[in-house]
């Protein structure tokens, strides 16, 4: 499908992605490519005391507590976490297309999924790759266990997502119970059920599974500087912001800032300093190229987009972006040869 088509298809409510869901924004229009300054709600809720909370609860809630060891140690260099996944996986990495509200869900997802291939090759950890994290579970277990089920509408708190995987865990996309769960597609109706205020979150069932993959650390991120470092030393960063973005890529593969919000979570997998414009490359949930065009640099993935370091930085200083590291994978098995056919 051409991109133009796939715009009109977007804008005519003919599609079931994201943007044609309007109780997500009270009534404001979510075609993407409509000229107006409204915010676009994709499902990332801005909350201060959220973010107080995690702070007062946490003896260590910063990046600059935890790892003074990296500080400066992304300057002038290019680091390309998704090559990494796509080494492991050994197929390119095919971004996550949102249903539902759930973008948190899936920028926490991926963040791990990367994080797994990350702790693979470049922390030489002993584990090996299963398959895709359940977005599913991380949306649903952020808004119910850890957020008590206090948002009415779709969203979450980035905060909370953070709490969920390091207190809870992560699932994967798979059966579990002999089928009686079963998260291997994504389905945004089982999100949402598993995640409305008045649901169960995660099954009982499911939680002594989950809580054998945790994300130990999860700490928050305030500046460019910061998460430069954190991605060049192979921790993913969930960006949770209200910054919005044009649709198309420039000639370096930027987007611009946008004037219309983006009430959006979307994640951080590349960094390169050595350029000569410094930025991120930021993973988007809206699917492949149907949303966004123009040039790309360095294989970068469809749905994908390099920001500027300003523009980052812009977006840590508002408080709910926050790198991951630490994922509790799957021991790698060392099976006799006997054993294999």
């Amino acid at each position: 499908m051409k991109r133009r088509d796939a715009l009109k298809l977007m804008a005519g409510g003919l599609s079931a992605g994201i943007f044609l869901k309007p109780e997500y924004a009270a009534g404001a229009p979510l075609d993407l490519f409509t000229d107006t300054t409204d915010p676009l709600f994709a499902g990332w809720v801005n909350d201060t005391e959220s973010r107080k909370q995690f702070v007062k609860t946490h003896k260590y809630p910063f990046l600059r507590q935890r790892l003074d060891s990296i500080k400066g140690t992304g300057k002038g260099k290019k680091v390309l976490l998704y090559k990494l996944f796509e080494q492991v996986t050994g197929r390119p990495l095919v971004p996550h297309y949102q249903q539902i509200g759930d973008c948190v869900g899936m920028a926490y997802g991926l963040g791990v999924d990367v994080l797994t291939a990350v702790q693979m090759l470049m922390h030489s950890k002993s584990e090996q790759w299963v398959t895709k994290s359940a977005t599913e579970i991380i949306y649903a277990g952020a808004r119910i266990e850890v957020g008590k089920g206090l948002l009415k509408k779709d969203g979450s708190y980035g905060t909370w997502a953070a709490e969920f995987i390091r207190e809870w865990g992560v699932l994967l996309r798979q059966p579990y119970l002999d089928g009686e769960f079963d998260f291997t597609i994504y389905d945004g109706n089982k999100a949402r059920a598993l995640g409305q205020s008045s649901g169960k979150g995660v099954p009982d069932a499911l939680e002594p599974l989950c809580k054998l993959h945790p994300v130990k650390t999860c700490a928050l991120v305030n500046s460019w500087e910061e998460c430069r470092d954190a991605v060049a030393n192979g921790y993913p960063v969930p960006m949770c912001s209200n910054i919005g973005f044009t649709t198309k890529r420039d000639r370096d593969g930027f987007l611009r800032r946008g004037r219309r919000p983006w009430y959006h979570a979307m994640v951080i997998i590349g960094v390169d300093d050595e350029y000569r414009r410094a930025g991120g490359l930021i993973q988007n949930s809206w699917g492949g190229d149907i949303w966004v065009s123009g040039p790309k640099r360095h294989e970068q993935p469809d749905g994908s987009f390099w920001c500027d370091a300003a523009t980052i930085d812009a977006a840590m200083k508002q408080g709910d972006s926050i790198a991951l590291s630490g994922y509790v994978g799957y021991p790698r098995q060392d099976i006799p040869d006997y054993l294999i056919w």
